[in-house]
């Protein structure tokens, strides 16, 4: 008897063991279940650049009728000196009723990486029909004064056939 529960213990702890990392960050950033849909970089007059990301979760919830998508859509701020500023990010999860409707049902937004003065002084988030919005207000401050204000409106969007914008 103690041989059989000893033996038991052991697959319980292995298996917990070979389970843990089912969300590790990879060296891009990126969860394991995490793939990048698409990217791309709009460079504005002053040598600063703003990237776009669009990123979706694999492995989501899906019933015979409907099913669950998931994605964020990051910008990312750079200086005319190639430095990050700020990341601004949404997330959305979205119930899709596969080539019918998509239906946004939770929204979030972050900041991340902010850099030589830059913080996230506010935002809100909002949820319309199929897609997520976000807006952030980011502030630079040098000695405790505001320099500059960036209003940055970020939207998430999944069309009938679980593809996000």
């Amino acid at each position: 008897m103690k041989k059989f529960l000893l033996i038991v213990l052991s697959l319980i702890i292995l298996s917990c063991l070979f389970n843990f990392n089912v969300f590790a960050t990879t060296d891009q950033g990126l969860a394991d279940n995490e793939i990048v849909i698409s990217e791309t970089t709009e460079y504005l007059e002053d040598g600063s650049s703003i990237t776009t990301t669009i990123t979706q979760y694999l492995n989501q919830k899906q019933t015979r009728a409907t099913r669950t998508v998931s994605g964020s859509k990051t910008h990312t701020a750079k200086n005319s000196s190639g430095e990050v500023m700020y990341k601004f990010k949404i997330n959305g999860t979205f119930s899709v009723n596969e080539g019918v409707s998509a239906t946004c049902t939770a929204v979030s937004c972050s900041a991340s990486d902010c850099s030589n003065g830059w913080s996230l002084d506010s935002s809100t988030t909002s949820k319309s029909g199929n897609t997520a919005s976000a807006v952030g207000v980011f502030k630079k401050k040098t000695l405790f004064i505001t320099t500059q204000t960036m209003e940055v409106p970020i939207s998430l969007s999944c069309d009938k056939n679980g593809v996000l914008s």
